[in-house]
């Protein structure tokens, strides 16, 4: 998808012929620019009357009829027009025709007037940053935004005219400067002025798509051998075509921010990391050790390879042959289930003790996950607050083992809870989601180790009947990078949000399990719906004991129940809330 904003600048290209204006308009516009640029200004306006350009000017400078005449023929076009404005009435002439953005170009960005002017306008503007102080610009800056409108594109642009500009002043570092200075209320892209007829033309703007702008001007002409006015920086409008086809190839090799792999890029990774395979036989029992192992590359292997860690010093609970991949379900390995839940709630306060079924809700998830045989340890967490006292009186009237933490941090509660355990594998169960269904957590306990995976979610299943899978070490990492560890009630998207930097993997859902319906509680109408659910299981004699056969069937026979909370959402992440790791703390230590 391109991101990067071509303009082709027409300048005095068009050596005052509103004829010529057109021409090239049009031949940009059909050669794939976004948009093209013209500029408006008058002599007087422009420069003293002594000035020695002066008559040059007089003379290359259209009527308001001329311009009515290139706007009205570009604009019939579908062409996106911005305009280089030298004065308030340049500014309005513009303005009148139509333009879609605005250029003040670097002498005027200290004009006080222009720049009200300018800012009372829509569209996007351009701050020509060439020659400019950072004082200069951010006064520029300061005075476009002074009404207040925060949202408005603005853009600054780096570059100047040398006619030509030497390769060696392009100073195309001054792009990551501009960015890191203003790039919270600006974009930044890059004028190009290099000789249109050599060999950089083309590389110093792709350069530029390099190192961030995101947007580039180019000159065009018709006939460079001409060397008519603007000549010097711009290339023919019949090579503009390759020019935009050279610079959606530099924002295709730039790729995105971040560690995120292409599906080519995963292709390779599977098919040439190396896997830890046994150099000989084993049998069940034995103890790896560093002397059974060696690393090779593996055709075929589903898993994604383990770390060394993860296998040394632990039994083999199955007989392994000779050079056999080795995946964590091949060792023993401990897995807790922690059910994080607290009463406060926003939208159902106290959900957790509702009556559903002829028992608190949150005790009919107790019986669900002791269901599940791969669990070997079950954890509650949850706040120290007194409002979730009846919850703890629960979990240990129901024999669990309990853990009290922070809170407004989900995280540091689930990690305080697990130093109370040697486990390996976590399960984080949360209390709205009291229909886990105990055959699939094995389901995906079991794929998670066969897969060495790091992170394994049922998403596929209806909500409230899923558990996600974190390794430990996971979730002692996220603690370490994140830069906010606030935000973990919304704990998924600290991985997901970075999902090339995890062996993530989604367990397989039967076809027939694979429903969008909502069976979580976090609303009266939730409520209602599992209730209903609920109540018929215990009138079956399976209060605690069906499965995703027995959901299916019932809401496939009553589906008007599942209207009562169909237009019910799911919170989305707040937007203060930052997932973003600090990726660099890892070259010095891991968590």
């Amino acid at each position: 998808m391109k991101t990067v904003e071509v303009i082709a600048e027409i300048a005095n290209a068009h050596q005052g012929d509103p004829k010529q204006a057109i021409q090239i308009g049009r031949q940009a516009h059909q050669a794939g620019a976004d948009a093209v640029k013209l500029q408006i200004y008058s002599a007087d306006e422009l420069l003293v009357k002594s000035h020695p350009r002066y008559d040059h000017f007089k003379k290359q400078a259209f009527s308001r009829s001329q311009w009515k005449q290139v706007f009205g023929e570009l604009k019939s076009i579908g062409a996106k027009i911005y305009c280089d404005v030298f004065g308030v009435d340049a500014l309005g002439i513009a303005a009148h025709f139509g333009a879609d953005g605005f250029k003040l170009h670097s002498s005027d960005l200290n004009n006080t007037t222009l720049l009200s002017a300018l800012s009372d306008l829509p569209g996007t503007i351009f701050l020509s940053a060439g020659g400019s102080t950072a004082v200069e610009i951010g006064y520029a800056i300061r005075k476009i935004f002074s009404t207040g409108d925060t949202s408005r594109r603005v853009v600054l642009l780096h570059g100047f005219q040398s006619y030509p500009t030497a390769v060696g002043d392009a100073n195309l570092r001054r792009i990551s400067q501009l960015k890191s200075w203003f790039g919270g209320k600006c974009e930044v892209g890059y004028m190009d002025h290099v000789d249109g007829g050599g060999p950089h033309a083309i590389l110093i703007p792709q350069m530029a798509v390099a190192a961030g702008a995101s947007v580039i001007e180019k000159h065009v002409t018709l006939d460079r051998s001409a060397k008519g006015v603007d000549y010097y920086s711009s290339i023919d409008v019949d090579q503009f075509s390759g020019f935009v086809d050279a610079i959606r190839d530099a924002e295709s090799a730039c790729g995105s921010f971040g560690l995120v792999f292409s599906e080519s890029e995963r292709t390779y990774r599977s098919q040439m990391k190396k896997h830890w395979v046994t150099r000989s036989a084993l049998v069940a029992g034995h103890v790896l050790t560093e002397k059974d192992l060696v690393m090779k590359r593996v055709a075929g292997e589903e898993s994604q390879c383990v770390e060394f860690e993860k296998l040394i010093g632990r039994e083999l609970t199955v007989d392994v042959p000779e050079e056999h991949p080795l995946t964590r379900h091949d060792v023993r390995n401990k897995v807790v289930a922690l059910i994080v839940a607290r009463s406060k709630s926003q939208r159902l306060p106290g959900k957790a003790t509702l009556q559903v079924a002829g028992v608190p809700a949150i005790e009919h998830l107790f019986h669900r996950v002791k269901q599940a045989d791969l669990i070997d340890e079950i954890i509650f967490c949850t706040t120290t607050g007194q409002e979730d006292d009846p919850l703890v009186a629960l979990a240990e009237k129901n024999n669990l083992s309990v853990f009290r933490g922070p809170v407004d941090n989900v995280l540091e509660r689930m990690l305080g809870a697990l130093r109370q355990s040697d486990c390996d594998i976590v399960l984080r169960i949360t209390g709205d989601d009291i229909l886990v269904d105990p055959e699939y957590a094995n389901r995906a306990i079991t794929w998670h180790l066969r897969t060495n995976s790091e992170y394994s979610d049922l998403k596929d299943l209806p909500s409230g009947t899923e558990v996600e899978i974190f390794d430990r070490a996971v979730l002692e990492r996220i603690r370490f990078l994140a830069n906010d560890s606030e935000g973990t009630e919304y704990l998924t998207c600290y991985v997901t949000h970075h999902c090339d930097q995890y062996r993530v993997s989604k367990v397989p859902v039967d076809v027939e399990h694979q429903q969008p319906w909502r069976l979580t509680i976090d609303t009266p109408e939730d409520y209602q719906v599992v209730s209903a659910l609920l109540e018929s299981m215990r009138e079956q004699g399976k209060q605690f004991n069906y499965r995703l056969d027995d959901i299916v069937k019932f809401f496939s026979s009553n589906p008007a129940i599942l209207e009562q909370n169909r237009r019910t959402s799911m919170r989305a992440l707040p937007a203060h809330i930052s997932t973003e790791m600090d990726w660099s703390k890892l070259a010095e230590q891991d968590h």
